[in-house]
């Protein structure tokens, strides 16, 4: 018998269909992975009962993206935007009340082959640790490349030097090239370029000896040394001081280093990961950075996508924050409304996603209202100023772009389905989405 999870309700309207159909039932009424099948591909909800979409918010946010989920309304809440809401972002399906049987039945088989067939086929991707807002789980196809080029990279031991605005997450990819590596049982230490005191800097990289300066009480170990057998990180290499890159490169070209007043010459097994937000071209061109240098650091180059160029992801980011720190607050999560999206689509994201999770984690604090609107992410008056800004024909373009991907994603990629959402033919739909470049998942 196929697995069925039931939430929102225990029904017996529904009885014959689900005995028809050979379903074993599982009703949850929140998220506890021993309740839940490793085989489950289908999930039913019934949100004909007040009061309970938080929790079911809550819910489908930690379910297999795989399951497919169908849900259970009565006519009129087509009409309340909490439930449209949720049925776009998360349902397969829905059914009306009073329930038709048949097309229950049909609902339900065709959406169970489907996810079969997706956990059959789907090889999951990798993924940064998806406990921790730090750590976000990504869908789009720039980060989907940049998470396949972190897999070919880990198993050498090739410096990497990581390239990317501030805020596009340069750690993260360190870290994870360090955890994908053989070395991953050895040490990970990082090291920040840009925050140590200049006269300490030597002495943090390379160690010192007891007396070797006033202060120096004891010997003690540089992160180098530390780091043997494991991986090091330079962290905003572009601010390393010129005095201190010639023994560095030292070390890159003989894994030989000195500790500040020692007389022993020591060695180390080191993997160098480096990340910068500066030009070093330009610091090279002005003689602030050694060229030599470079080429030591930069075996193989990983560019840190900007938030804006990711745009498929923002969405779903920041529905991940919200669930987080509602967590960690101890607040019911909360969704986003439609304002809240198109001003979250629509700004440039100066500052990354450091910024979308500043943004997010204010509004889940502030926010007073059933929904999370633009005003608390305080973007609404960066979005009036960009409507004014916007030509006609590309707010024309953006509602068109956004009414395709909605109707997609309501008909969970069914070209035919879609268009009939929209009105349009399925020849003028694909004509529109080669217009826009959208690409069915």
């Amino acid at each position: 018998m196929e697995p069925l999870l039931m939430a929102g309700f225990q029904c017996n309207e529904l009885n014959e269909v689900l005995a028809r159909l050979h379903f074993q039932l599982h009703y949850i009424d929140k998220y506890d992975k021993n309740k839940i099948p490793s085989n489950c591909a289908l999930c039913l909800i019934d949100l004909r009962t007040d009061n309970i979409i938080n929790e079911i918010n809550y819910l489908v946010k930690e379910l297999d993206p795989r399951i497919h989920i169908i849900v259970l309304i009565n006519k009129a809440q087509l009409d309340n935007s909490e439930i449209t809401t949720f049925i776009a972002q998360f349902a397969w399906d829905f059914c009306t009340s009073p329930i038709d049987p048949e097309r229950l039945e049909k609902c339900l088989g065709h959406g169970l082959g489907l996810s079969k067939l997706k956990q059959q086929y789907q090889t999951p991707q990798p993924e940064l640790p998806c406990n921790d807002p730090e750590h976000p789980i990504t869908q789009s196809e720039t980060m989907q490349q940049l998470y396949r080029q972190i897999e070919r990279v880990a198993p050498t031991d090739i410096p990497v030097l990581i390239r990317g605005e501030s805020g596009t997450g340069k750690e993260l990819v360190a870290t994870q090239l360090h955890q994908s590596s053989s070395r991953k049982d050895g040490p990970f230490i990082t090291v920040n370029c840009g925050a140590m005191a200049a006269g300490l800097i030597q002495s943090d990289l390379f160690g010192h000896e007891k007396g070797a300066f006033t202060g120096a009480t004891s010997n003690r170990k540089g992160k180098i040394a530390l780091a043997d057998g494991g991986t090091l990180f330079l962290d905003e290499i572009g601010d390393l001081p010129a005095e201190l890159q010639v023994n560095l490169l030292r070390f890159l070209q003989e894994g030989l280093f000195d500790s500040v007043g020692g007389c022993i010459t020591q060695s180390a097994n080191v993997r160098i990961l480096s990340a910068t937000h500066v030009d070093l071209e330009n610091a090279i061109d002005q003689g602030r950075f050694r060229l030599d240098l470079y080429y030591r650091l930069n075996g193989i180059t990983i560019n840190t996508p900007r938030l804006k160029e990711r745009r498929d992801d923002i969405i779903g980011l920041a529905n991940q924050f919200i669930r987080v720190y509602s967590n960690e607050y101890g607040l019911v999560a909360k969704p986003l409304s439609q304002s809240a999206c198109h001003a979250l689509l629509n700004y440039p994201w100066p500052g990354n996603v450091r910024e979308l999770i500043n943004r997010v984690r204010r509004a889940v604090v502030l926010c007073d209202t059933q929904q999370i609107t633009a005003q608390n992410l305080e973007l609404a008056n960066i979005e009036k100023k960009r409507h004014i800004a916007l030509s006609l024909k590309t707010l024309k373009d953006n509602a068109e772009k956004q009414a395709l991907q909605q109707a997609i994603l309501i008909a969970d990629g069914q070209v035919e389905l879609a268009a009939s959402y929209l009105d349009i033919s399925r020849a003028t739909f694909y004509r529109l989405m080669d217009k826009h470049h959208i690409q069915l998942i």
